[in-house]
């Protein structure tokens, strides 16, 4: 199942008619999206971690494998679009949010469902090791690239101790290290919270994506988009490759470099004023051209 519209049918399109209900219920019965994102955030998506790190044969070898994958890829592709920008000639805080747009992904409801969708159960543990890591980052050196190093630690480190998903890894790493065996009423309780996760992600991003009110110049989105669906998924490649990742580690790990912009990155540009407008842009193309670029991606490297 490696061509195109196969992908496009089977892969993507199922994605976007379930963020399409979230769309409809958000425009036209007004459902708090807020509330949706807080039962995500501080209730499913913990469960989704866990337990699918409890349940899986994952090696402590191959999880740091593909964590150390989405440390140094998030680093790099800073790094290229820091390039850019000053090739570009943009000033500091285009530079700033150009890095943040092409950074972070959106690797969660957009991320694991493509890669359950394609991989299964195996792709869903390995696309949420992607998920946590990128999320640890954005909360640290997102937030520090978004204040320009004006940062006070102590809030980045109270906003890092918040994170539910935290909590959940280190547990499900105790548990996993310890061969602790839990209750099987309470591991199934978290199986069916954490099976929930996914379908309600999805609803989310089509709730954030009929809030969101447009977008600014295209002299700042047209570069952000080439170097997010274009360059990330060829340095994810390349980097999957000289880490040496196995055939369903290096398929997760690129699909995720090809994923398109992470929401988060309007909550942190509003917040420091980084071209709110072009960022709303930036994040409705890409996953817009995700469509056409992530079956691209998947034949042409053959994944």
């Amino acid at each position: 199942m490696n061509t195109v519209f196969e992908v496009l049918t089977y892969n993507i399109l199922p994605i976007f008619v379930v963020a399409g209900l979230g769309f409809w219920l958000r425009r036209y019965f007004l459902v708090d999206k807020q509330t949706v994102s807080s039962i995500v955030f501080y209730a499913l998506s913990p469960c989704l971690v866990f337990s699918s790190l409890i349940n899986s044969a994952l090696p402590v070898a191959e999880l740091g494998q593909l964590a150390g994958f989405t440390v140094i890829f998030v680093l790099a592709l800073g790094g290229l679009t820091l390039v850019a920008g000053r090739l570009l000639r943009l000033d500091r805080r285009d530079t700033v949010t150009l890095m943040l747009v092409v950074m972070f992904v959106n690797s969660a409801n957009y991320g694991i469902t493509f890669n359950q969708l394609r991989y299964g159960d195996e792709g869903v543990t390995r696309a949420i090791v992607y998920y946590f890591t990128s999320t640890v980052l954005i909360f640290t050196l997102g937030i520090f690239i978004a204040s320009m190093g004006q940062m006070d630690a102590r809030t980045a480190l109270r906003n890092l101790l918040r994170l539910p998903p935290l909590y959940a890894v280190a547990f499900a790493l105790l548990v996993y290290g310890f061969q602790v065996t839990l209750p099987s009423p309470l591991l199934r309780a978290v199986e069916i919270a954490g099976a929930g996760a996914i379908p309600v992600m999805l609803l989310l991003l089509g709730m954030q994506m009929a809030d969101m009110p447009g977008w600014g110049g295209m002299g700042f989105i047209v570069p952000a988009v080439t170097l997010r669906m274009v360059v990330g998924p060829l340095v994810g490649f390349g980097l999957a490759l000289l880490l040496g990742l196995d055939q369903l580690g290096l398929a997760v790990s690129v699909a995720q470099a090809g994923m398109p912009t992470a929401v988060m990155v309007i909550i942190l540009a509003t917040q420091y004023d980084l071209r709110p407008a072009e960022v709303t842009g930036t994040v409705v193309i890409t996953t817009l051209a995700s469509v056409i670029s992530l079956p691209l991606v998947i034949y042409f490297f053959g994944l």
